[in-house]
């Protein structure tokens, strides 16, 4: 988990390939290239656009620029057009015109090395609300369970857990929302249980990100809780079969 900021990017390395879930936005793209460089990743697999929020998705153009060859995989989440802020629309429309673009959706896989990340969310889309249509992954290698919630919202956590969609627990949960208070319900921490729980923000972000009622449930239901704002970049590595924290390099 990269440290942007006000953002999220997440780099999957397995044996010889990669993957970048989110770009983090346009500030911080420089920052994502140099560090995907500094893993020694000359080629990208995928990037994984959870929705396409500035945070989340303005880096897009540089990330495009470093890495010309990589697939960009997206839900195509319909917008109307006069949707704001600016940047969604232009991120919307440059991806949609990618000639490497793909939709993902529920029921989907995307392999990555020996393993496969999950599409667990959306099915289907209700309404123009970007977070509750965020698209949630999971990855599973040798049993241990990563999922990252994007920026799903308590709407979508109920409905992944009405269709059972998030059963059994995760070793590393990336929180939802950097921990707004609209996301990572007691329903969902009792559910997943996580080792660690890793939450992407910014420090004194005009937000508040996180709300102190969701550090309160995370601090109750998982083992750690380590953010960028205090932890910096975290680095979390598959030791003995297990999901270690090591340090960055």
């Amino acid at each position: 988990m990269l440290n942007v900021g006000e953002g999220q990017a997440l780099i999957l390395k397995r044996e010889n390939a990669a993957m970048l879930i989110d770009t983090g936005s346009a500030a911080h793209a420089a920052h994502v290239v140099t560090r995907l460089k500094a893993h020694n990743i000359t080629s990208l697999d995928a990037v994984i656009v959870t929705h396409l929020h500035p945070d989340h998705a303005s880096g897009y153009f540089r990330i495009r620029e470093s890495y010309p060859e990589t697939m960009i995989l997206h839900n195509a989440h319909p917008l109307p057009d006069r949707v704001a802020p600016d940047m969604v629309r232009w991120v919307r429309d440059a991806i949609e015109s990618d000639s490497l673009q793909q939709v993902i959706r529920q029921g989907d896989t995307i392999p990555l090395g020996d393993l496969s990340v999950e599409v667990l969310w959306p099915s289907k889309f209700v309404s123009h609300n970007l977070n509750a249509h965020s698209l949630v992954l999971r990855i599973t290698v040798k049993n241990q369970r990563i999922v990252i919630m994007g920026d799903a919202t308590k709407w979508s956590e109920q409905r992944l857990l009405q269709q059972g969609l998030l059963s059994g627990s995760a070793d590393v949960l990336v929180v939802g929302h950097h921990g707004a208070a609209d996301a990572s319900s007691e329903a969902l921490l009792k559910q997943l249980q996580p080792r660690l729980s890793l939450i992407s923000v910014n420090s004194g972000n005009i937000r508040g990100y996180p709300a102190a009622e969701t550090l309160h449930r995370l601090v109750k239901h998982s083992g750690q809780v380590l953010r960028t704002d205090i932890d910096g970049e975290v680095c979390i590595s598959l030791v003995s079969s297990r999901l270690q924290r090591q340090p960055c390099r």
